[in-house]
Parts: structure tokens; C-alpha cells; sequence
């Protein structure tokens, strides 16, 4: 599932279409609430009624989508909204009509994990519906099938045709380290120090995912490293632009527009022509060589 090959790595009372009201004053959040996703972990018994009773009482505020997303929210935050291309930071759970909980960043013990807007980077529910939100926002988004896993569902874990509800908090949005001439680039990890050895030149191993906002996992780069040299054309322009620099360790999201990705050519049937291309990029090496 989307969701797990990046965590490895990672409302109106009456809803109309694309429109919305409130019956809460403005506040000046500028990120979530105290309130608290961990009851939602519990396995204990009576766990999935709690999933399915945890928004009575609580809805401020309800706005259906021409999509068929509804997005229940039970704080409404004050903060910066989203558009596509931008970062932030969130603690989700996501579930499904039965009370059951499939995933989350606590399963792997974050307390919040980044996600780029646009790019399918999860189901195609999650971008339509995070344009509607901003920071400080504690929402419900029910996400109907065929904008969740669709008709192949996920084998042993969610049968097909099943809507996905999605429980997030939005922490906070994060600028990138570089926006500028088409590269926008996150810098999630930092690197080790690399001394280059005199007379030599720099050899970059690194592993990527890429998507588009059409198109999840469009190429898949992992297990056998690609190797870059500094001075060669052997990748895209705005990666050898970063790969330039890079340290083993470091990981990066990126966002890279045509003419610094795959530009009018494309990249077979992968990545159409004039596409813009994400990347979540680990460098797993740095040497000098001769």
C-alpha cells in the first residue's frame, strides 16, 4: 500500500457541494489541539465502536466535495491553508467504517510524519482533501473507495471497494530548504561529513521513489543504488544539482519541475511529457574515486 512503502522509508451541519459554514468563532490556532489520536490505538475490546463514536459531539464544522469527500471537522484551525507542492507536518490515523484502525504514523512510533501535497504520495482522497484544510485543523475526512484503494483494496488487510476514514491532525507547514529555479527541496535528515581525497571526485549511491500528481510510485528506485558522479549528465538536471552536494545519511523530499526532471521527453511510460516529478530520495553513499 501507498502509505506503507512511505512510512518505511515515512463540513457544514448540512454539507453541500464545495461550500461550507461554521458555528465556531475565529481562534488564533496555529496548530492542533490537545485532543488525542491515542484513543484510537487501543486494541482493547470496544476499540471499534470507539472508532465509529469518536466524532459524535465534536463536530464544529461539515463540507462535502463534489468528489464525495466529507470532511468533519472537529476543530477548525486558524493557520496557513495548502496548495499542491507544499509540506506538512501531520498526525493521521486511518481507518475504516467498521472501527478498524490500517495504519498510522504511530505505527512506527513518530509522533508526526511530512506529506507533500499533490504528488500520490497517499490515495488520491488525501490530496483532493488537504487543499481544504490549514494548520490547526483536527478533521474526520471520509474518503469513498474509489478515491481510497479503489476496487483491489490491499490484500489481507482491506477488502476491496471499502471507504477509507481518515483522522488528522495538522501540526504545522513546513518551508523548504530550497525554492528556487524550479527545485523545491526538503532536507529531512542530515549527513555525514565527507572530506573529498586530492585529485579525486566525488561518486554519489543513492535510492528514490518518484511520483507525479498523476501517477503514485512512477519509478522505483530502491535496493540496487544508482550512482551519480559530479561533472556527469547521468540524472535529471535538479538532481545532480543537489546530488552535487550531498552527504550519506541525508534524505530529501523534492519537487522538481520539467525542466529540472524528465521535461517535454517524459520518461517512458513512467512520467509524461512537461510533468512535474516528486522525489523522496536517501543518499546511501558517498566516496571519492579516481
Amino acid at each position: 500500500m501507498r502509505s506503507l512503502l512511505f512510512l518505511s522509508l515515512l463540513l457544514t451541519f448540512s454539507a453541500c457541494n464545495d461550500t461550507h459554514k461554521t458555528n465556531t468563532k475565529k481562534k488564533n490556532i496555529v496548530k492542533a489541539n490537545a485532543q488525542d489520536l491515542t484513543n484510537l490505538d487501543t486494541s482493547a475490546a470496544g476499540s471499534k465502536q470507539n472508532l465509529i463514536n469518536f466524532e459524535k459531539g465534536k463536530i464544529a464544522m461539515r463540507k462535502k466535495l463534489s468528489t464525495g469527500i466529507v470532511l468533519k471537522w472537529i476543530e477548525r484551525g486558524s493557520g496557513p491553508d495548502f496548495k499542491n507542492g507544499e509540506m506538512a507536518l501531520i498526525d493521521y490515523r486511518l481507518g475504516t467504517p467498521d472501527g478498524r484502525i490500517i495504519d498510522g504514523n504511530n505505527r512506527i512510533d513518530l509522533p508526526f510524519l511530512p506529506f507533500v501535497v499533490g504528488y500520490s504520495m497517499q490515495t488520491p482522497g488525501w490530496d483532493l482533501a488537504f487543499t481544504h484544510l490549514r494548520v490547526g485543523d483536527f478533521v474526520k475526512i471520509e474518503i469513498p473507495a474509489n478515491l481510497a484503494f479503489g476496487s483491489k483494496g490491499i490484500k489481507d488487510i482491506l477488502a476491496p471497494n471499502t471507504p477509507n476514514w481518515l483522522f488528522v491532525k495538522v501540526l504545522s507547514k513546513i518551508k523548504p530548504s530550497i525554492d528556487d529555479n524550479g527545485i523545491r527541496a526538503w532536507k529531512l535528515t542530515e549527513g555525514k561529513p565527507f572530506k573529498l581525497d586530492p585529485g579525486g571526485v566525488k561518486e554519489v549511491a543513492y535510492e528514490f521513489v518518484a511520483s507525479t500528481p498523476n501517477k503514485a510510485n512512477a519509478i522505483v528506485a530502491r535496493k540496487f543504488p544508482r550512482r551519480f558522479v559530479v561533472g556527469q549528465k547521468t540524472t535529471v538536471p535538479g538532481l545532480r544539482k543537489i546530488l552535487k552536494n550531498a552527504l550519506e545519511g541525508e534524505r530529501y523530499y523534492l519537487i522538481l519541475q520539467p525542466e529540472q526532471a524528465y521535461g517535454k521527453k517524459g520518461y517512458g511510460q513512467s512520467i509524461a511529457p512537461n510533468e512535474s516529478v516528486f522525489f523522496l530520495m536517501d543518499i546511501v553513499g558517498v566516496r571519492t574515486i579516481s
